[in-house]
Order: C-alpha cells, then sequence, then structure tokens
C-alpha cells in the first residue's frame, strides 16, 4: 500500500503543512478553519485537551496564563514553555500540539494517515534546537524522516518547481520570531549552499513589539493613563498591533481603537511612523545580509537574484531596502508558503532514499531483522510512496541525497590546553560543505597530565571561523568522560572525532590510542535543556491521552 510523506514548516508565529500530490505538484494542506496557515499559539483548556490555532491566538485574550506562543524561540535554549494544571511543559511538548493539530487536519482533509515527515528549522539551529524540533515530531506521534533548513527548503521548491537555469540565490526569510539570510547556487537537479547567517530573536514580533509600544505611549499621551497595562489589555494590544503592522503593508495609514482601565482612544498610525520606529530592526537584518554576501564573495560567488520568504517579508520596507542598497528588485516567493512546500519535496526524495536504502539492507543481510528496533525502523521505509520525485520537475533522475549539499551551521570546537592556556579548538568551521550530508573530523590529542583517571571531551558550539578562540561558557554543549587506565604518561594520545549528520545533530567519540578504550556521544546542550529519550516517551505517553482541537 502506497502513502504520502509530508513537509511542516513549523514557524515561530505560523505553521504549514503541505504534500506532493498525484500530479507532482507541492501543496499545501488548509487546516479545519480553511486557512493555509495556523497560528503556533496553543492554548491548555483543560487538563485533556488543548486547543491549537487561531480560536487559541484569539483566547490569549481572555486566557492568557494558560496560553502559550513564540514557543520556537524556547527550543533547545529552555525545559520551560508554561506551567498548567500544576505542571511544567517543555517547548517540545507544546509544539508536538502544533504538530498534532497540522498533521490532524490534513489527515481529515486529504482523508489519508499523516505519519511521515520533514520539519523544517532555522539554517542557523544548532545541535540543541534542531534535536528539540526532531523530539516535537516524536513525541506529536510522527516519524521524523528528517530536518532540514527553511532556506534549504525555499530554495529546492524555487529550484524544482520553479526556475529552471544556473545562479547564485540570496534567500533573505523573515519569519515571524527568526531571521535567516542563506546564499545558494542553484542549477538543474542540484541546489548548494554557500553560506547562512542569521538571528534567532529578530523577526515580525519585533515589529510587532515596536508598535505596541508606539500604541501604548499615544494612548497614554491622550487619555492620560497611567501605562499599567494588565495581561488582558497586553495581550489584546499586541493582536491589535500585529493587525495594524499588516494592513499597512497595503495602507498608508490606520486607525486602532484602544481600551485600557475603562479608558478608551482612537490612536492612528502611518506607514512613514511605522517604517522609523522598526528601522534598526530592519537595519540589524540588512548587515547579516552584508556578512553573507561578503563571505559568499570571498568564495567567488556573485548574487544574481534575491528571493524573500515569510510573511513578515510582505512590509514594502523590505523590498525598499534590498532593492535599493543591492540594486536588484527580490523576488517574492509564495512567503507563506514555500518552506513547507520545498519541505515536502525534500521529504518525498528523502523517503524515496530511506525506502531503498532498506531494501538493499534486507536484501544484503545487512540488516539484522531479529532485531526489534532494527525491524521497527525498516517497517517505517517498506511502503512506496504514492508519487515519485519523477513527477517533479527538476528532479526527474535525480536521488534528493545527490541533488541537495548543505553547509554546516554552526562551528564545534574542543577545549584544549595550548601553550599553556585553556582554548577551544574549532574541529568543525562554520559554513564548510558537507557532501553527501555529513562531515567527520578527526584530530590526536594528548592528556595534559601523568596518570590522569580521566579525559574530560568538552564541546562547544559557535559562529566562530577561528580555529582557535578563548573558552566562553556560554557555548558549552555538553561534554562526555573518557575512562583512562590511570597510569599513562603525560601526552598520551587521545583522537577525537566529531561526526555532524545532514541534520546538524553532532557525535562525538573519543578514543584513547593506548587501550583503545571508546566512548561514543551525541552533543545535546548542558543545562537540562533537552529531553532525555525516557522524558521524549513519557511526554508522547501523556499527548495520547490530550486531545487536540
Amino acid at each position: 500500500m502506497a502513502k504520502y510523506v509530508f513537509g511542516i514548516d513549523l514557524g515561530t508565529t505560523y505553521s504549514c503543512i503541505a504534500y506532493v500530490d498525484e500530479t507532482g505538484r507541492a501543496t499545501v494542506i488548509n487546516n479545519q478553519e480553511g486557512t493555509n496557515t495556523t497560528p503556533s499559539v496553543v492554548n491548555f483548556a483543560s487538563p485533556t485537551q488543548v486547543v491549537v490555532g487561531q480560536v487559541a491566538k484569539e483566547n490569549a485574550v481572555i486566557d492568557p496564563q494558560n496560553t502559550v506562543s513564540l514557543v520556537k524561540t524556547l527550543m533547545g535554549k529552555s525545559n520551560f514553555a508554561i506551567s498548567y494544571n500544576g505542571e511544567d511543559v517543555s517547548p517540545e511538548e507544546a509544539s508536538s500540539y502544533i504538530l498534532r493539530k497540522l498533521a490532524g487536519d490534513a489527515s481529515k482533509l486529504i482523508d489519508a494517515e499523516v505519519k511521515d515527515v520533514v520539519i523544517t528549522c532555522p539554517a542557523y539551529f544548532g545541535t540543541a534546537e534542531r534535536t528539540a524540533t526532531k523530539n516535537a515530531g516524536e513525541i506529536a506521534g510522527l516519524n521524523v524522516i528528517e530536518i532540514i533548513s527553511e532556506p534549504t527548503a525555499a530554495a529546492l521548491y524555487y529550484g524544482c518547481a520553479k526556475e529552471q537555469g544556473e545562479k547564485t540565490v540570496l534567500v533573505y526569510d523573515l519569519g515571524g520570531g527568526t531571521f535567516d539570510v542563506t546564499v545558494m547556487h542553484v542549477s538543474p537537479g542540484k541546489i548548494e549552499m554557500v553560506c547562512s547567517d542569521g538571528n534567532h530573536e529578530l523577526g515580525g514580533k519585533n515589529w510587532d513589539d515596536a508598535v505596541m509600544q508606539y500604541l501604548a505611549s499615544e494612548f497614554c499621551s491622550e487619555t492620560g493613563f497611567d501605562g499599567d497595562f494588565d495581561e488582558y489589555a497586553q495581550q489584546d494590544l499586541r493582536l491589535k498591533a500585529e493587525k495594524a503592522k499588516q494592513q499597512l503593508s497595503t495602507r498608508e495609514k490606520v486607525p486602532v481603537m484602544m481600551d485600557a482601565a475603562g479608558l478608551r482612544a482612537r490612536v492612528e498610525i502611518t506607514r512613514q511612523t511605522f517604517d522609523e520606529i522598526t528601522e534598526a530592526l530592519l537595519n540589524e537584518s540588512i548587515e547579516k545580509t552584508d556578512a553573507a554576501i561578503a563571505l559568499a564573495a570571498e568564495r567567488g560567488y556573485t548574487i544574481d537574484e534575491i528571493l524573500l520568504v515569510g510573511g513578515s517579508t510582505r512590509m514594502p520596507q523590505v523590498t525598499k531596502i534590498l532593492t535599493e542598497k543591492y540594486g536588484m528588485e527580490p523576488k517574492i516567493l509564495e512567503p507563506d508558503e514555500a518552506v513547507a512546500k520545498g519541505a515536502a519535496i525534500y521529504a518525498l526524495g528523502a523517503y524515496e532514499v530511506k525506502v531503498e536504502q532498506w531494501k538493499e539492507m534486507i536484501e544484503s543481510g545487512q540488516a539484522d531483522m531479529t532485531d526489534t528496533k532494527t525491524r521497527e525502523e525498516a517497517e517505517k521505509y517498506s511502503e512506496p510512496a504514492v508519487v515519485t520525485t519523477n513527477e517533479i520537475p527538476g528532479l526527474r533522475g535525480h536521488r534528493m541525497d545527490e541533488v541537495v549539499t548543505v553547509v554546516t551551521s554552526k562551528s564545534y570546537a574542543l577545549q584544549v590546553v595550548r601553550n599553556g592556556e585553556d582554548k577551544c579548538c574549532n574541529m568543525i568551521i562554520k559554513d564548510v560543505l558537507m557532501p553527501g550530508g555529513s562531515l567527520s573530523v578527526t584530530r590526536q590529542f594528548g592528556t595534559v597530565d601523568a596518570n590522569q583517571e580521566t579525559a574530560e571531551l568538552v564541546v562547544f558550539e559557535n559562529d566562530f571561523h577561528d580555529e582557535y578562540f578563548d573558552v566562553d561558557t556560554d557555548f558549552i554543549l555538553g561534554n562526555a568522560t573518557l575512562d583512562l587506565p590511570g597510569n599513562l604518561p603525560a601526552g598520551a594520545p587521545i583522537e577525537v572525532t566529531f561526526t555532524l549528520n545532514k541534520e546538524g545533530i553532532l557525535e562525538v567519540t573519543g578514543r584513547d590510542l593506548t587501550t583503545n578504550r571508546e566512548i561514543h556521544a551525541t552533543m545535546q546542550a548542558t543545562a537540562g535543556t533537552i529531553m532525555s529519550k525516557e522524558e521524549v516517551a513519557a511526554a508522547k505517553a501523556k499527548s495520547k491521552g490530550i486531545a487536540v482541537e
């Protein structure tokens, strides 16, 4: 029996799901409310029910204490999103309800199971954030084929479904809560990332904040209000600010009716004022864009085209500044849908590769089918997809693992002693090509002291391109301990291997070359920001008893 596979754009403010239909066309699936995107907002209505989407967003005004939004900004950085019914809810669990809403609505609309998915994330997301995203999918009961970067998905949709020909493209992706800028070289059947940059704290929500501050200030000036907006008034103000921002994309001025503490006033905001109060935010994105263009130029690439992705690129100020600064008018690539559509195309190709790989392993006897976990994994890829990538222009005759070549999204360093000082040694450098989808680097180091009983491998995740930099605990990703025999001389050789897979998740292997003793660890953020396998399993079991509407 054949099945569909899906791409999910799990956004900060809005999320979207798509699939490749029988005609080979990437298609977004509307939610039960009939819209192509779903607000990434979760309202905990009762211990056995959560509400996701537009209704939850509206409920935030009357029930702010039980409503969580912007949860994507917490992924991999915190283990707390909201407290409900005496329990702390993790960002992964909250995100899983958004995924369940998307999957459930899509399943009803196309009358097919939604199980196998690719989920997108910002290009600059590191190991912790990507692992958290994958865990959210698992908690939701989905089979997450892979995690891929949003600009990669957008470029794939553009290259496979829109344009043929060779060019270097800059993808300017300004979403609701995050900003990505990525340079890619696109040609028929091939998409190669050049470099990427971004700011995980810059997005449409910051423009909303600026409008909120302006409206609040004007309201206070007109009414004499002391400015102490309660939680309910704050939520109402946020919704009105977002709506005003959206209306200013097509209008020169917008009136906003405001209420607080029994006072009422009509406050007007013009597009000129909006542009002035958000100019600094826009310039932040341009600084990142300049850096990406400069790095691409160092590598011999000149930008031929600029693509706009993400709902916040609808703001006229974005097109205006990019056109003025870089001398070319950007192309708007379906801001709300491009990432999900590209993810759907990638999901289909990645699923085909998995099916082929498992078939080969089973037939050759490489896969131990008596092992329960192996058998369960093989079962996930035992059925063909409804449609093949041969139906998609730009992919015919190409395997997905050959079409897309990504670069490292972060640098990864090991703490070492150099010239008597503690330093970080970058073993994997950011923006390096990953042919075949993974990158493995092995280096040999030595013990510091004689008779050491352990060697602590402390791993740092950073954005530096330098080989060595000063130790900064803010960049620690995780650590692992290698046991030593205890009778080794100082300088005894230890071999360390960093392996980064295509999903941006790092694995570390340490080997004592004297005794051949080895440790193997998947690096996860310290300070308890990533769920353990046991915690994921518990959250998944809990989720089954909660209805999502």
